[in-house]
């Protein structure tokens, strides 16, 4: 059997789906019901709709362009389809695609038993006898019928075994299907990378071993910070787009805490990333079963990043058949005993840089961006670069420490470097930490490594900024000193860097946790807290794993009088608050269990209060001992009926009760937040009136009521909100917004997509700053008014009531246009003088006259 091969390029894709089907036939029913479905669901699909190409005998250009850029192929395999040839040099084409690795193909088995596409028979062979009187024996032929032979020996779709044959489930489970697939993105690989290409070679080739359709796996081994992580996401962005399922699991230190408990949290990672929905997992033993089950018939990439213990990989990848036939598994670890299970050509060791890519890689941080070492600097260079050892992590980490410094400094740090053992990674990482510029960087590091894993940016800046750092400027610096990593708006840092600022905690105090400035580890906490053993030496607590039934005295933190910031969600606190966390700035309590917040908890400079998925009935302790408050979060909090009263409180300036969905009143007092920017009751399903204060909110930048079904109207008086940007009104049920809307000088994005709102105010073309108007599946829009210049973005797909648009001629600005299946709108004005537009979608208009 032939090596499987694998594109080695980088997936780039012009289109979500080809989508390949009969002329006749299929075309004017399940093929036109499937392509609409497809666009409807936001997947960019390309069908060969051209007469014109059908004729030729040939492809076009435009359609092997097409193919080659799709990301899959959907074919719909009907009972005349053998009888186009060029849908036959589609589908030649398509295979090629497939077997190199570039296309993923679904066939669609429409009235045709699979079969039949395989052996050529029935219907198919009556084409083929055709055909080949026509072409004789000639290799056009055999190359068609060996792309019907593979394509129909693919996992696809049969009418008959779907949905009981009927075409809209049949449709809905296809569009299902080719969502997981487009839904998956490639991993983030670091800016500066080198000598990695050769090495994903290398691992690919590792890969492809013969039978194809065996289960393989990888084990890639090494030392920390020798690059095993990024050669796994590097191989996993070349490889991902061949497989129907794929995953990259990262294995952190706070699940590895969690022993049994932990094993299930990664089953149930594992299934979820893989199959997109939630499953719950009782046991270990019941995590083993499930994986089988779901993935033993379907074709797997999947990573499994920092192994550390047999029993993970027992657990998660025990037996190859788990998984369907041709799956991939990538599994890193620092312990090469953990993969003494696999074959012995399934080991990858992941080597050190040689010296020419190690002194590169050192001079791209050194020298920002210079490939090689500036004249002045090439000595110190290659003795610093030595003293690394080929380790790409003390390269990036010393290179960038070193980026700004004076030559003196080099020297100094060369010879800190000669002092360290080749193998003491540790105090390579510690250099860059010493020479951070100030106490207060080295205090937001060593914080910010009580995190267990990657954070949101805003979620940093957020509790950054209430502990008083300067967020924007510390945080760049210790992403300049690569530090701490900033991706997909998230920030994290390497294991090994983690360990390194915990190393540097732990030896304040080697055998008193209660005398350590910092606590993360669950268990440490709980001794701590059990045995009030803590000290004024403690100022951040932040548990890594769930603390969920555990109990504590509020007499447990009598003694930490220095508390800045505290996470201990699932945690029930008893006894008296009073006089309690003095210094604390940033309090994270989700999931707190407590009906209500007692009347004499105080907490005078807390800046950020986040209670997520409380239990909370009612926020009893008045605000206005919460002087500093700047961030309240209570979203999920299903209990909650109304808000807090919030007299007094003067600074607030971000607001959330999403999703609480017994929330009913909002009192008055909210009013007088004068700072307030942001204000949130998203999912507030039995809220039926915002109170006429809230238009006093002259701060006010964000309001998102969305999915409020039962709010009845916004206050009247909504124009007095002068520094509203954004309003949010979603699957809203009220059919008209309040005339004053159109006093909103500074509304730039208006959001009413899914409402039931039935026209827009015959003024709003005053607003001169409206940049984007939402108005997708609104089925009751039936008109909308003269539109703002300034509009840059109009959204209305899926109006199915609307009739008439205003001429368009004034929207210079506007670069996006969607109208798609607004089905009785049969005029457009104005179309030819918007010249601006980039991206019109107009699909599923009869459009009768244009002027």
């Amino acid at each position: 059997m032939a090596t499987q091969t694998f594109n080695l390029e980088s997936f780039t894709w012009d289109f979500d789906v080809f989508l390949s089907s009969r002329g006749e036939g299929t075309s004017k029913t399940f093929t036109d019901h499937l392509h609409l479905a497809l666009c409807e669901s936001g997947l960019n699909t390309f069908r060969d709709n051209e007469d014109e190409l059908r004729e030729g005998g040939f492809l076009s250009p435009e359609l092997k362009g097409a193919i080659e850029s799709s990301r899959i192929s959907v074919i719909v395999l009907s009972n005349d389809y053998a009888s186009s040839g060029v849908c036959l040099d589609q589908l030649v084409q398509i295979v090629e695609c497939k077997e190199k690795g570039k296309l993923m193909v679904f066939p669609v088995f429409y009235d045709v038993e699979p079969s039949q596409v395989r052996r050529q028979s029935g219907d198919y062979g009556v084409a083929f006898a055709t055909h080949e009187q026509r072409f004789g024996a000639s290799d056009k032929v055999r190359n068609w019928r060996d792309a019907l032979t593979k394509v129909g020996n693919l996992s696809g779709w049969d009418l008959g075994d779907v949905a009981d044959g009927y075409e809209s489930k049949f449709i809905d489970a296809i569009i299902k299907e080719v969502q997981l697939v487009v839904s998956r993105v490639p991993m983030c690989v670091p800016k500066h990378v080198v000598g990695l290409e050769s090495r994903v070679e290398h691992v690919v080739q590792f890969m492809c071993g013969e039978p194809e359709n065996d289960v393989r796996m990888i084990g890639i081994y090494g030392m920390g910070g020798i690059g095993k992580t990024t050669l796994a996401k590097a191989v996993y962005n070349k490889l991902f787009g061949c497989f129907e399922r794929s995953c990259f699991i990262e294995i952190r230190s706070d699940i590895l805490e969690q022993k049994n408990y932990g094993i299930k949290v990664l089953q149930e990672e594992l299934l979820r990333n893989l199959l997109r929905k939630e499953i719950k997992v009782g046991s270990e033993a019941e995590g083993i079963m499930l994986i089988k089950l779901w993935l033993q018939a379907k074709k797997c990439l999947i990573v499994l990043d920092n192994l550390e213990h047999l029993d993970q990989f027992n657990a998660l990848c025990g037996e190859r058949d788990w998984f369907g036939a041709g799956s991939r598994l990538i599994l890193t670890t620092r312990v090469a005993d953990v993969l003494k299970i696999l074959k012995k050509d399934e080991h990858y060791e992941a080597k050190e840089l040689n010296s020419k890519e190690s002194l590169q890689l050192f001079s791209l941080h050194a020298f920002r961006g210079l490939a090689l070492p500036k004249e002045e600097f090439i000595g110190l260079s290659r003795g610093i670069v030595t003293y690394c050892g080929g380790l790409p992590l003390a390269l990036e980490v010393i290179g960038a420490y070193l980026s700004d410094k004076l030559k003196e400094e080099w020297i100094i740090t060369f010879e800190k470097l000669k002092r360290i053992p080749r193998n003491d990674i540790q105090n390579k990482l510690k250099i860059s930490f010493d020479g951070l510029p100030d106490d207060r960087t080295k205090a937001l590091f060593l914080d910010l490594v009580c995190f267990p894993h990657a954070i949101f940016k805003d979620t940093v800046i957020q509790i950054v900024e209430a502990m008083g750092y300067f967020a924007t400027i510390e945080i760049r610096r210790l992403v300049d000193k690569c530090l701490i990593n900033y991706y997909d708006s998230q920030i994290s840092m390497h294991s090994l860097i983690r360990e390194m600022g915990r190393e540097v905690v732990r030896l304040e105090s080697p055998n008193n946790p209660g005398e350590r400035s910092r606590l993360w580890c669950s268990r440490d906490i709980h001794n701590v807290l059990i045995g009030q053993k803590g000290t004024p030496m403690v100022e951040v607590i932040v548990a890594n794993s769930p603390m969920e039934n555990m109990s504590y005295d509020t007499r447990a933190f009598k003694n930490m009088e220095n508390l800045r910031l505290l996470q201990i969600d699932h945690v029930r606190l008893h006894g008296n608050f009073k006089n309690l966390f003095k210094e604390l700035k940033c309090f994270l309590w989700n999931h707190c269990p407590l009906k209500y917040m007692p009347s004499n908890f105080h907490l005078k400079k807390l800046v950020h209060l986040e209670l997520l998925a409380s239990n909370l009935k009612k926020f009893v302790a008045p605000l206005k001992y919460f002087q500093g408050l700047k961030s309240l979060d209570l979203s999920f909090s299903k209990r909650l009926t109304r808000t807090p009263d919030f007299g007094g409180v003067q600074n607030l300036e971000s607001l959330s009760f999403a999703f609480c969905s017994s929330l009913m009143k909002v009192d008055s007092s909210i009013g007088g937040l004068g700072r307030l920017v942001r204000l949130d009751f998203t999912d507030c399903v039995k809220l039926k009136k915002l109170p006429n204060s809230l238009c006093q909110l002259r701060s006010l930048q964000e309001l998102d009521v969305s999915n409020c079904l039962k709010l009845e109207e916004l206050p009247e008086e909504m124009g007095k909100l002068i520094s509203l940007v954004s309003l949010v009104l979603e699957s809203t049920t009220f059919h008209y917004l309040p005339s004053s809307v159109t006093s909103l000088a500074s509304l730039k994005h208006l959001y009413l997509d899914e409402s039931n709102i039935r026209g827009l105010p015959a003024n709003i073309s005053h607003l001169s700053r409206l940049e984007k108007i939402m108005l997708a599946d609104c089925k009751n829009l039936e008109m909308l008014p003269q539109l703002p210049p300034s509009l840059g973005q109009l959204w209305a797909s899926n109006c199915k009531s609307m009739e008439k648009l205003p001429n368009l001629s004034n929207l210079a600005k506007l670069r996006q246009l969607d109208l798609r299946n607004c089905r009785k709108l049969k005029d457009i004005q104005g179309l030819e003088n918007l010249h601006s537009l980039e991206d019109i979608e107009l699909r599923g208009v009869h459009i009768e006259r244009q002027a």
